[in-house]
């Protein structure tokens, strides 16, 4: 009945770990469903605004790690462009700490300006990146330094801390009662010659 008992636990801590593992693989169809790029149209003051594109960022990270948002800018007007571009990205530590950037382009330039990001805690995160008119949104999932969000970390703490216990103490009682037992001697049989 005991070993019965155990296999039965051991079955559910298979299951347990498959769909863990399933949901592992959650974190970067979330990031990606926040994403959105926002556009507006109105007259703007002054030089035109320069054509920008972001590298998409890695869509899950850990919280030990960071990344570089990337912006390429370039001018394919005849005329100087001018953009200021900020960056908000509650949840993280961002370098350089300013949140924006300007820059400047003569006709046919190209150039480029980043930021640097590093989470403070595991979650899923908005970044937002915007200019006097568009706005593009990133979504972010960050994960403790075994690849779990917050929620997978619990649930792994809390299997480790009802099932660690319960397959140890069978294990050392294996152990210590065999101990007590004498080992039986082995003959060595020869051949006859």
């Amino acid at each position: 009945m005991f070993k019965k008992l155990i296999a039965l636990a051991g079955i559910l801590l298979i299951a347990a770990s498959l769909y863990i593992l399933f949901r592992l693989n959650q974190g970067e169809k979330l990031a990606a469903s926040r994403d959105s790029k926002k556009q507006s149209y109105g007259f703007v003051e002054g030089p035109l605004p320069c054509n920008w594109e972001v590298k998409n960022p890695e869509k899950v990270m850990s919280e030990s790690k960071s990344q570089a948002i990337v912006i390429n800018v370039s001018n394919p007007t005849g005329e100087t462009c001018q953009s200021v571009i900020s960056v908000r990205s509650p949840g993280f530590d961002t370098s350089p700490s300013k949140d924006e950037q300007t820059i400047s382009l003569k006709k046919d330039g190209k150039g480029s300006i980043s930021w640097i990001i590093t989470p403070r805690k595991s979650g899923s995160f908005d970044i937002a990146l915007s200019d006097t008119l568009n706005t593009k949104i990133f979504g972010i999932t960050v994960t403790n330094i075994f690849g779990l969000n917050a929620l997978q970390a619990k649930i792994a703490s809390v299997l480790g801390g009802l099932f660690g216990p319960m397959f140890t103490i069978p294990w050392w009682w294996d152990k210590l009662r065999g101990r007590g037992k004498p080992k039986p001697e082995v003959q060595k049989v020869t051949p006859d010659q």
